[in-house]
């Protein structure tokens, strides 16, 4: 908890600065102007609030009747403005009000008028981030992480809302994205996520997508424990796109891997330790050149399942692919979480289509899609 004072060019500068140091439950105790800029003192501590809180408020009809204390009673009579009327030009002056009192009353104005455009509107729980004119609060109100926020904003600072919000899009996209697509994988594949995500599906597009990258036959594989029942649904796409289907298990696993010629796309039902354990053991004996990770994870995911998914197979190293594209939209919520994991995403696709369906996630369509809907 602290108290700070930012002195800035201007109000909106001095706030953003509040809403990175503060947070949301800054709170503002004074705002002072001066030339060339204007000077706020905040706090998040709540004893200072309670100090503040306590001091005696000088309401504002006080201080207006104290500054016009000396200034002629008003409305003037009509007889008194016909007789002002009638006075020479250079005679007119407003009963019982000398030219010392305007000059007192016109410099309280000016000082008034400036105090009031130093002001920033808060809310009665402290600064209310929703009344903020910033790109920082600004991203805060679409739903981007605090966190992230701040480890980009050498992108937008000094910006315009609408030229900050746009680089600041570009530079997470940047930052999830790999700087050349994936457009072929290594000799065995592996497609991982928890259940319901995609992965059957997603093995076969991706199957039907390396069709064009590779001169060897590619083979479709189950891998899961002994006593699972047999998995209809690869087999059906495995139909479609005229590929073979094996199955494997951790008792044959090596062995199969070794002894099977050309590409290899393996659809993962293994719990997540095992398949870990399964994997780095196959890294060991083979090379981490011949393997690639997948995890499989669906647009609209909160962040717990973003990263429990990413706790879990962080030492595979994986690349991200999000699924069902066309059933839920990617949120900014999630897109933080992904960001804070270290994640790259280098696949976008739907639920639907087998063929045609996989789209390499480079930065200028990942841009495009936050600019749109975040």
């Amino acid at each position: 908890m602290t108290t700070i004072k930012i002195t800035a060019r201007d109000s909106s500068t001095a706030m953003e600065e509040i809403s990175k140091k503060l947070g949301a439950d800054a709170f503002i105790l004074a705002t002072n102007s001066h030339e060339g800029g204007v000077e706020i003192e905040a706090t998040n501590d709540p004893e200072e609030l309670k100090k503040f809180s306590n001091k005696p408020r000088k309401k504002f009809s006080n201080l207006m009747r104290k500054e016009l204390g000396n200034v002629a009673t008003f409305p003037i009579s009509k007889n008194n403005f016909n007789e002002l009327r009638s006075l020479p030009q250079s005679n007119k002056i407003i009963p019982n009000l000398a030219q010392s009192d305007l000059s007192v009353l016109n410099s309280n104005i000016s000082s008034l008028r400036d105090e009031i455009r130093g002001m920033y509107i808060t809310g009665s729980e402290g600064l209310g981030v929703e009344l903020g004119e910033s790109t920082f609060v600004k991203l805060q109100q679409a739903g981007f992480d605090t966190e992230v926020i701040k480890a980009l904003s050498p992108a937008f600072s000094g910006l315009s809302i609408e030229r900050g919000r746009i680089a600041f899009m570009k530079t997470l996209a940047a930052s999830l994205t790999l700087e050349e697509p994936l457009r072929k994988f290594n000799r065995i594949t592996f497609v991982n996520g928890f259940s319901g995500v995609g992965k059957t599906t997603l093995t076969a597009k991706l199957s039907a997508a390396q069709q064009e990258n590779v001169t060897d036959n590619i083979v479709l594989a189950k891998l899961g424990y002994k006593s699972d029942p047999p998995d209809e649904s690869l087999r059906y796409h495995a139909r479609m796109l005229n590929k073979p289907v094996i199955r494997l298990n951790p008792e044959n696993f090596i062995e199969t891997l070794v002894s099977t010629k050309g590409q290899m796309l393996i659809d993962v039902s293994l719990d997540a330790t095992d398949f870990v354990r399964l994997i780095l053991g196959a890294v060991d004996f083979l090379s981490r050149d011949e393997i690639t990770s997948i995890v499989a994870v669906p647009s609209g995911s909160n962040n717990a399942f973003i990263n429990r998914q990413a706790s879990l197979f962080e030492d595979l190293e994986p690349y991200i692919i999000l699924t069902k594209l066309d059933e839920c939209d990617i949120s900014s919520n999630e897109m933080s979480e992904i960001f804070k994991n270290g994640i790259k995403i280098s696949h976008l696709t739907g639920s639907k289509s087998i063929v045609d369906s996989l789209s390499c996630c480079s930065s200028e369509i990942l841009t495009q899609y936050l600019i749109e809907n975040c």
